[in-house]
C-alpha cells in the first residue's frame, strides 16, 4: 500500500495494525473503510474537514471575524445607504487575513508597548 501524506491530517496505523486518520485541529476521524487511503473518496473527506475548518474560524467567538459578522447582521450596518455598505465592505475585506486571535489578546499586546 503506497503511504500518502495529505497537511493536517494524521495518518497512521493503531497497535492492531488498523489504519487510521485524523484530522490535527478537530480531532475528526475518517471512516477508511468508506473512504479508503489515496481513494477519490478520501480526497473529498479531506477537503470537507478543512473547509468545514476554515469556517469555523471566521465565526470564533471573540474575534475580528465574530465582531464583524455580529456588525452585519445589525439593524445599524442594514439601515445604511448601499454605497457605505460596499465601502465597509472593502475594509472588512481588507482586515480579513488577521489571523483569527481573540481581540482581547490584540488589544492588550497594542497597550503594553
Amino acid at each position: 500500500m503506497t503511504i500518502i501524506r495529505v497537511k493536517g491530517f494524521k495518518i497512521f496505523n493503531d497497535q492492531q495494525g488498523k489504519p487510521r486518520c485524523y484530522h490535527r485541529k478537530t480531532g475528526e476521524p475518517i471512516n477508511l473503510e468508506k473512504a479508503p487511503i489515496s481513494s477519490a473518496a478520501f480526497l473529498a473527506e479531506c477537503e470537507r474537514l478543512t473547509s468545514l475548518m476554515s469556517v469555523a474560524v471566521t465565526s470564533r467567538p471573540s474575534t475580528l471575524g465574530n465582531l464583524i459578522d455580529k456588525y452585519r447582521a445589525s439593524s445599524a450596518f442594514l439601515e445604511l445607504a448601499e454605497r457605505t455598505k460596499s465601502d465597509y465592505q472593502k475594509i472588512f475585506d481588507y482586515l480579513a487575513p488577521i489571523p483569527p486571535h481573540p481581540l482581547y489578546l490584540t488589544l492588550h499586546s497594542q497597550t503594553q508597548r
